[in-house]
């Protein structure tokens, strides 16, 4: 599935949560959008998606894509909402454990089963954004368990093959351990990339002060050389401008990290305690759940914070070279000011 493939999905799943009737040809999705949702979205009762830039104004198409006006606006209405739901993740066929734990690097291949239960998970999806001149913007799907105990890092999307709606009357579990040990592995998580991303900001606010001092420094001397008597009024002004531009720059790359919780789920899913055998022949215990199929105990297999290394995803933008991209990020220009299509014929006078 391409990122283009996983915006549209998001795009139609989104409008759908709003209440409206999404159609998709292949080249556009057709929205009847319900008037309760028209103002939060900025959409017409009848919008016109599209995901390709050289498409936009086709049939008035309003264009999703990273640090698009649109999908600010749908991530901004899917965040407000939230979404809190509980499920249940079907049991496997049997031996769904051997296929996980028997290729394991480092293990012989031989497992012994232990016991098998059904726990429930609380999985907290967070949407961040670091921003400066820049936003970045990242989306991060963390399991923990119910007392905290344990947190680790999920691949996004999570498949929903085997999950279906639970419900269990009388259950209210207390999510406040969860969330904690939640929110304290994301901010570990998330510490490396926004100290690269303050340190790239700063030095790209050092070239942009020098920048401005360059230009403005060179045209006092220009104006000086022209005129070495009575352009003191004009030396004055121009350097007026120059700290006001100097303010407006260290204004535009103040670095910012946002974290936000769209969304927590409570999944009762099978868990497999089992031994597995290291090549060298030491016993491991290990446990190993059949929805993120996360195991914990294995040395070598989960990171130092309790989570488990997530699976490198394609890059979404070219950064600068002053910055790198982390697993499932999307760069994009800082917010973003546009208005769409169709909400500025609306606003246009005659």
């Amino acid at each position: 599935m391409t990122e283009a493939d996983d915006l549209r999905a998001l795009a139609a799943a989104i409008l759908q949560e709003a209440g409206a009737e999404v159609r998709d040809d292949g080249a556009f999705l057709w929205a009847s959008v319900p008037e309760a949702a028209q103002a939060a979205l900025d959409l017409p009762a009848q919008a016109c998606v599209t995901l390709d830039p050289e498409r936009i104004g086709e049939f008035d198409a309003e264009l999703v894509a990273p640090g698009s006006y649109l999908l600010e606006k749908l991530l901004a209405f899917a965040t407000a909402r939230g979404r809190w739901d509980l499920a249940r993740r079907a049991a496997p066929a049997n031996g769904w454990e051997r296929e996980i734990l028997g290729s394991l690097p480092g293990a012989s291949g031989a497992v012994e089963v232990l016991d098998r239960a059904e726990r429930p998970v609380a999985l907290f999806a967070f949407r961040t954004a670091l921003t400066s001149d820049e936003k970045r913007e990242g989306f991060h799907l963390l399991a923990a368990t119910l007392d905290g105990a344990e947190c680790w890092s999920v691949p996004w999307p999570l498949s929903e093959d085997g999950l279906a709606p639970a419900n269990l009357p009388g259950f209210a579990p207390d999510l406040a351990p969860a969330y904690a040990r939640a929110r304290d592995v994301l901010s570990e998580r998330m510490r490396a990339e926004a100290e690269a991303f303050q340190k790239g900001s700063l030095v790209a606010l050092e070239e942009e002060v020098r920048r401005v001092f360059r230009y403005f420094d060179g045209t006092v001397a220009e104006v000086k050389e022209a005129a070495p008597s009575g352009a003191e009024d004009i030396v004055r002004a121009i350097e007026a401008e120059r700290d006001r531009r100097l303010a407006e720059a260290l204004e535009r790359f103040e670095p910012h990290a946002f974290a936000s919780l769209c969304s927590v789920r409570v999944v009762f899913v099978p868990e497999v305690r089992a031994v597995v055998r290291t090549e060298g022949g030491e016993r491991v215990e290990v446990r190993v759940d059949a929805l993120t199929r996360h195991i914990r105990g294995l040395p070598g297999r989960v990171t130092a914070d309790g989570s488990a290394r997530p699976r490198a995803r394609p890059r979404s933008g070219t950064p600068r070279p002053r910055r790198t991209d982390g697993p499932g990020r999307v760069r994009s220009p800082r917010g973003s000011r546009a208005r769409s299509r169709s909400a500025a014929s609306r606003r246009r006078g005659p």
